[in-house]
Parts: structure tokens; sequence; C-alpha cells
């Protein structure tokens, strides 16, 4: 015959040995999450990303300073 304090024992430690285990899952997923996901990403290689710059029309850039050089002389001297 099973007495009730051995029942209530026993539902009481099959609860905590199930808040154990799944702490310890929680603790394995969120240990994976932190080290070794940004280890596997560190490994893989990344793409190749390459930027096309246009080649630089000279004479534009002369143009340019030239419009700016005579902006600056119309600007306010308090500026």
């Amino acid at each position: 015959m099973v007495s009730l304090a051995g029942v209530t024992n026993s539902a009481h430690i099959r609860k905590i040995t199930r808040i154990f285990c799944r702490r310890l899952m929680a603790a394995s997923v969120l240990t994976a999450c932190v080290f070794v996901a940004p280890a596997l990403a560190s490994v893989a290689h990344a793409p190749l990303n390459k930027v096309r710059v246009p080649r630089i029309d000279r004479r534009a850039i002369e143009s340019l300073q030239r419009w700016a050089d005579d902006e600056k002389d119309s600007w306010p001297e308090e500026l």
C-alpha cells in the first residue's frame, strides 16, 4: 500500500525533474544560439560584393568646381 505522503512526494519529484529538464533544454538552446551559430556563420564564406565605379569625368568635376567657386563669392560674409 502506498501512503499519501509517498504519492505527493513522488509527484513533486516528477514536477521538479520536468522543470529541471525544461531549464536544461532552454540553456542548451541558448548556448547553441550564442556560441555555435556565430561560429558556423564565421566559417561560411561570404559572397563577394563588387562595386562598379563609373569613370570620372574630369570636365564635369572642373565645371562643378568653377560653379562652387562662383557661388562662394556671392555668399554673405556672416557665413
